[in-house]
């Protein structure tokens, strides 16, 4: 609630009943707090009497379509660490002259993922 517009907070008792709804359906407490920011965010070049009161914002579930799209850009970030894992392994297994450009960090992910074997890392010239 402190990260919501505060001249727009009304209803406490219903936005925290809300909120608690939320939590039961299985949304984490985090989701809602960035959904929120979120929220601040996009509104905070409209006139105040277009932002929504919190009570209003809550019990409409404006909040689910923040959260639904949260949840999409973990997805898509997921499937694109996943791509670039995929990418460094297969420079790896191909010794190629990229393996120059693999941090430390980036190996031990990889050798977590188990995308490569710690022979492959060396066999590349690469150490952990």
């Amino acid at each position: 609630m402190a990260t919501y517009p505060p001249d727009r907070l009304r209803g406490d008792a219903v936005c925290l009943a809300q909120i608690e709804d939320a939590m039961k359906e299985g949304i984490r407490p985090e989701d809602l707090l960035e959904a929120v920011q979120a929220y601040a965010t996009d509104s905070a070049g409209f006139t105040r009497s277009k932002v929504c009161f919190s009570d209003n914002w809550f019990q409409s579930r404006r909040w689910q379509a923040y959260v639904e799209k949260q949840a999409e850009d973990r997805e898509k970030s997921a499937a694109l660490a996943t791509d670039h894992h995929a990418r460094l392994a297969c420079w790896i297994s191909d010794r190629s002259p990229m393996c120059k450009h693999i941090t430390p960090t980036q190996v031990t992910a990889l050798l977590a993922s188990q995308l490569v074997t710690e022979a492959q890392i060396q066999a590349a010239g690469l150490r952990t």
